[in-house]
């Protein structure tokens, strides 16, 4: 057989000239994942010339290339895995989508009561996210950090949904009048998404090698749209979607037009928002949500543990961004399961591409599924999972090309 050279560049080893590397380079991409003197970005290096060597062309795989790579530069082993995986929803209500009646913009094409029947469901077992999560083998929970009270008192089961020990009582406030947040409050969320968090890897055992953030909240498209504009800059018009629409197309005119009015007057409001561009605590404070703030303290608790993150859909993207830019180093944790439909996506992850170029952490891949998935509740990386699973079974279990090549027929 003639080695098909153009197609396959097979690259044995972090260091081919090394005979022993060459030899066995799982032991060489080993001894790389597991010394303590080497940055994140030289072990997902490795990974990545490691999986060059395997029995495919190089890059054919894709984004599980990216993926399996990271997974073991995070896990610091050549056999990285998914098997314990966890996805943690924060719920909260925002005064920008009250009705107008009761000091809102309502923001929504849904009352904002839907939110509290959502997690109902997601108590019943009967959700998106609930039924996602089942035939995925996804561990749940969901945390109510400021729901606005309903017509019916309800208490909720703490077997999926609890109430944080601290939250936003009846949610945050109208930022086109105010601050949605007060800064004491931003800092409290994120304190309760670190909790959290913590709190879910201790009931896994084993703590979990890859966790998903959600979220349920009417009106929080509203209010990433407003922080993305805040924190970059960007006119409002290019980051300002249907969100969650009651057509099957999910695109709504009027409702996108409502929305640029209202994060344009919450910006005016706040000084055109020039205090708060790069400003994440200060932005989270001025137009943020409850259930946003959580996400981030979540990520930067991920961080510490250095346990993947499977990032949803826009408005946990925005999330991730904000994470990064408190601290750059949790751009290294990100697969992007999903590309929303929310244009002002794109603007987020081209932000959080920009932090980890100037940190010099490998650049993310561009988002798996494209499927027009905009539900929320996590259900574009709760649907994801089997393919971070493929990818780290393939940085595991594929042969390299040399040991294919040497394959005697019969034998």
């Amino acid at each position: 057989l003639t080695q098909p050279k153009l197609r396959y560049q097979a690259t044995m080893s972090p260091n081919p000239s090394s005979p022993s590397a060459a030899a066995e380079p799982t032991i060489s991409l080993a001894t790389t994942l597991s010394d303590s003197k080497q940055s994140f970005t030289a072990k997902y290096e490795a990974a990545r010339l490691y999986i060059d060597s395997l029995a495919k062309p190089v890059g054919s795989l894709g984004t599980l290339e990216d993926w399996g790579a990271r997974m073991a530069a995070l896990q610091q082993t050549t056999t990285p895995n998914a098997d314990s995986a966890a996805c943690l929803i924060f719920a909260a209500d925002h005064g920008v989508a009250k009705d107008t009646s009761e000091g809102g913009r309502s923001c929504s094409a849904y009352p904002q009561i839907v939110s509290r029947k959502v997690l109902e469901a997601l108590d019943h077992g009967i959700a998106g996210a609930s039924v996602l999560s089942k035939c995925n083998n996804v561990e749940l929970r969901v945390i109510d950090v400021g729901l606005a009270d309903g017509p019916v008192s309800y208490d909720w089961s703490g077997n999926t949904v609890r109430l944080a020990t601290r939250r936003i009582q009846g949610g945050t406030k109208n930022f086109c009048t105010g601050n949605a947040l007060t800064e004491e409050q931003v800092k409290m969320c994120i304190n309760v998404g670190r909790e959290e968090t913590t709190k879910m890897m201790d009931e896994m055992g084993g703590g979990a090698n890859v966790i998903m953030f959600g979220e349920v909240g009417i009106g929080n498209t509203t209010t990433a749209a407003a922080l993305i504009a805040a924190l970059t800059g960007v006119d409002v018009v290019t980051v300002c979607g249907s969100g969650a629409s009651v057509t099957r197309d999910g695109i709504n005119e009027e409702i996108v037009a409502r929305k640029i009015d209202i994060v344009k007057e919450a910006l005016d409001f706040h000084g055109n928002a020039s205090s708060l561009n790069g400003n994440p605590m200060q932005a989270l404070s001025a137009v943020g949500g409850a259930e946003i703030c959580s996400m981030v303290g979540g990520m930067l608790e991920a961080s510490k543990h250095d346990v993947a993150i499977l990032v949803d859909g826009f408005i946990v993207t925005t999330a991730a961004m904000i994470a990064c830019m408190i601290d750059p180093m949790v751009s290294r944790l990100l697969l992007f399961s999903t590309k929303s439909t929310e244009k002002g996506q794109v603007i987020a992850i081209t932000t959080i591409t920009e932090i980890a170029t100037a940190n010099s952490i490998p650049v993310h891949t561009k988002p798996a599924l494209d499927m027009g998935l905009r539900m929320g509740e996590a259900s574009g990386c709760i649907t994801s999972v089997p393919l971070l699973r493929s990818a780290c079974a393939t940085i595991s279990s594929l042969a390299t090309l040399n040991d294919v090549m040497c394959l005697e027929m019969g034998k």
